[in-house]
C-alpha cells in the first residue's frame, strides 16, 4: 500500500478516487470609481462604484454587489461630491457620524492598578498560580467573586478556572517579576491598560469642528 501522502491513505481506505477541487474563480481587475454615503429610509450607507476589466460596474452597497451600467455609474459620480458634502451637514448639525467617516478617536486609554494575591498547590506547575484575590479600581474580589472581574483584568492576568480553583494560566511565580512590581510570596502588583469610550460630548465637539465649511 502507498501512504507517503495523505492522499495515498485515502485512496487505500475508502477506495474512492479523490475529488479534486473546482478551480477557483478569477475576478477580473477592478477599479474603484467613487464612493460616496447616501440615505435609505432615514439611515446612511456608504457605497462604493466599481469598474471591471471585463468593462462591467456595479454598485458595491448593503454588503453586496449591483450591476449597473455605465451610465448609471457616471451618474453617481459625477454626484458623489454633493453626496459627501450632505453627509458632512449632516454631522456638523447632529455632531454624530454614524458611518464613521471621520476619523476621531473614539475610545481612550486608560491604565489601572491591580492587587493579585496568590498561591501554591499541588500541580502549580502544570496550570498557574492559584488566584485567591484581586484588588481592581477600589473593589475587592474574593475566592467567590473572582468571576465578577471585569473581563479586561481576567484577559490581561490570564486567569482561567478549572478544577475549583482560579489560576493564572501558565504563569509562575518566576515570570511575575517580568511584568509585574511589589512581587511578595504571596501577592503582586501590575498595571494594566485598557480601551474606554472617550466623553461623547467631546466626540461631538470634534466631529463639528472638523466639518465646518
Amino acid at each position: 500500500m502507498n501512504y507517503s501522502t495523505i492522499e495515498g491513505v485515502i485512496r487505500q481506505t475508502t477506495k474512492q478516487p479523490i475529488k479534486k477541487p473546482k478551480p477557483m474563480k478569477i475576478l477580473p481587475d477592478q477599479i474603484d470609481l467613487c464612493s460616496f454615503p447616501f440615505q435609505d429610509k432615514g439611515n446612511w450607507h456608504n457605497a462604493t462604484i466599481l469598474y471591471f476589466t471585463d468593462d462591467t460596474y456595479t454598485i458595491h452597497q448593503y454588503d453586496d454587489h449591483y450591476d449597473i451600467s455605465k451610465e448609471e455609474a457616471d451618474e453617481y459620480c459625477d454626484e458623489h461630491e454633493q453626496r459627501i458634502k450632505e453627509y458632512a451637514q449632516f454631522v456638523h448639525k447632529t455632531g454624530t457620524d454614524p458611518l464613521r467617516n471621520y476619523y476621531v478617536n473614539r475610545t481612550e486609554t486608560k491604565k489601572s492598578e491591580v492587587k493579585v494575591q496568590y498561591g501554591l498547590y499541588i500541580g502549580v506547575e502544570e496550570q498557574g498560580l492559584q488566584v485567591t484575590q484581586v484588588e481592581f479600581e477600589g473593589v475587592t474580589y474574593g475566592r467567590l467573586e473572582i468571576h465578577k472581574l471585569p473581563s479586561k483584568v481576567k484577559d490581561y492576568l490570564l486567569i482561567e478556572y478549572a478544577n475549583c480553583r482560579y489560576y493564572l494560566d501558565g504563569i509562575q511565580r518566576k515570570d511575575l517579576y517580568d511584568a509585574c512590581y511589589e512581587v511578595t510570596d504571596n501577592s503582586f502588583k501590575c498595571m494594566i491598560e485598557y480601551e474606554v469610550d472617550r466623553p461623547s460630548d467631546v466626540i461631538k465637539k470634534e466631529l463639528i469642528e472638523i466639518t465646518k465649511l
